[in-house]
């Protein structure tokens, strides 16, 4: 029978599909873990913006400071009294406020403190005058119409901020807080402690309503709800309480399986794959080589191999289970044969270094030389020989073992019939 004649044209090392799935995996871990990176920035940001804050209180001094509180003070008394007063006369509380800028300006920045929420990881994010799109985009914005956040006996301060955002989570995780949890204000030189004991969902319009209560202290957190779709704003109050006063679930995580935890923990598993997924490239299949005969063969020799074939004689193992099936059908129906009489017997071939050895890489013009022309024929010098299937037109590795010396190298794992459903003796690992 005619041999087939191979293609000698070289396999490039990188075909356009496989830079085409290389490309698309960067992209996909670089969206993956883009909010993480961004996010991270973003609080870098914040902590730079709060450092600043507080270098700037040490520079202008405790007397600055005082009066400034002081300002804030008397500022919010006046607020009260007017709100109070239109709320006796049944008038809607929505009055711009004059001076509004100046009352606890720090610096140019427009920052008046920052706030801390412990149980969903909000760390020191900047709190700034208004609540204008160009302030929450910033980080946490005040509603001018409401108490500035000093604490203090009737006064309720809004602070409104952004949720879902890619590039900072701000108060994207505001709607895992329960009643009982705590947050912090950090304000000229106070810090302020809040007990949530209100949660609601309320429309847009009704945000500025929040109404100042004799005799509380209150702060409301708000933000846009539910992500994504924004149609209502979520509203958490907290009511002051002293610093003093620990309480449980000032240690509690609320969001401890967030996104970051989702993308490391997937990463992980990923990464985990690929390593066990580079071992069994290593230690695996592809390094398991069939040799196909009629019995379970733990030592062979170089007269159970094949007399005589595309390397000449030696002992002919593969790489790849279909042509070892192949092989075996081959030999069944030349030796009229069933073909569940004959075994694959399964080895690993090791430390190959130390052999001399010709190795074709691809179907190239020595490869088809050595085929045609020689067939092994005066080549006593290599014990191993290893090269693509002649007949085969994917890159399917044979191995010909050549000298009793090669099998030093060659390790029995297991024995299969032609399903591998059965098993012969011998170590499998």
């Amino acid at each position: 029978m005619a041999r087939k004649k191979p293609k000698t044209s070289r396999k490039k090392g990188f075909s356009l599909r496989n830079i085409l799935s290389v490309i698309l995996a960067i992209i996909a871990i670089g969206l993956l873990f883009y909010p993480i990176v961004v996010n991270y920035l973003a609080g870098q940001q914040n902590v730079k913006s709060v450092q600043k804050y507080d270098n700037q209180l040490s520079t202008i001094g405790n007397s600055k400071v005082k009066q400034l509180l002081a300002q804030a003070q008397l500022y919010n008394a006046q607020l009260y009294n007017e709100y109070i007063y239109d709320a006796s006369q049944h008038i809607a509380w929505n009055k711009p406020i004059p001076n509004y800028n100046n009352v606890l300006k720090v610096d140019s920045t427009g920052m008046m403190g920052f706030i801390t929420i412990p149980q969903i990881k909000v760390n020191d994010i900047p709190i700034y005058h208004g609540d204008s799109e160009t302030i929450l985009g910033l980080g946490v914005g005040h509603v001018p119409q409401s108490s500035l956040p000093i604490g203090g006996n009737n006064t309720h301060a809004v602070l409104p901020a952004h949720s879902g955002r890619v590039n900072d989570t701000l108060f994207t995780n505001l709607d895992k807080l329960k009643n009982g949890d705590v947050f912090y204000l950090h304000v000229l030189d106070l810090t302020l402690k809040y007990k949530i004991d209100d949660i609601r969902i309320v429309a847009p319009n009704q945000v500025s309503s929040s109404s100042i209560e004799k005799g509380r202290d209150l702060v409301t957190l708000v933000t846009c709800y539910p992500t994504g779709i924004n149609n209502k704003r979520l509203l958490v109050t907290g009511e002051r309480v002293p610093i003093s006063k620990v309480l449980p679930q000032e240690k509690v995580q609320r969001n401890q399986f967030g996104y970051n935890f989702w993308v490391m923990l997937g990463s992980g598993l990923l990464l985990l794959l690929g390593l066990l997924y580079l071992l069994w490239l290593l230690l695996g299949s592809r390094h398991k080589l069939y040799h196909v005969a009629d019995r379970k063969i733990e030592e062979p020799k170089l007269s159970d191999g094949q007399l005589r074939g595309e390397f000449g004689e030696g002992f002919y193992l593969t790489d790849s289970k279909k042509l070892a099936n192949q092989w075996l059908d081959e030999q069944a129906h030349k030796k009229n044969q069933n073909p569940d009489e004959l075994l694959i017997n399964v080895y690993r071939l090791k430390k190959i270094k130390n052999l001399s050895r010709w190795i074709f890489k691809d179907k190239t013009e020595n490869w088809q030389h050595y085929i045609l022309e020689k067939q092994g024929y005066g080549d006593e010098k290599h014990a191993l020989v290893v090269g693509p299937v002649f007949t085969s037109d994917k890159k399917v590795m044979q191995y010909a073992l050549k000298t009793e010396e090669a099998f030093e190298h060659l390790k029995y794992i297991k024995c299969l019939n032609k399903n591998k459903s059965k098993k012969g003796g011998g170590k499998i690992d």
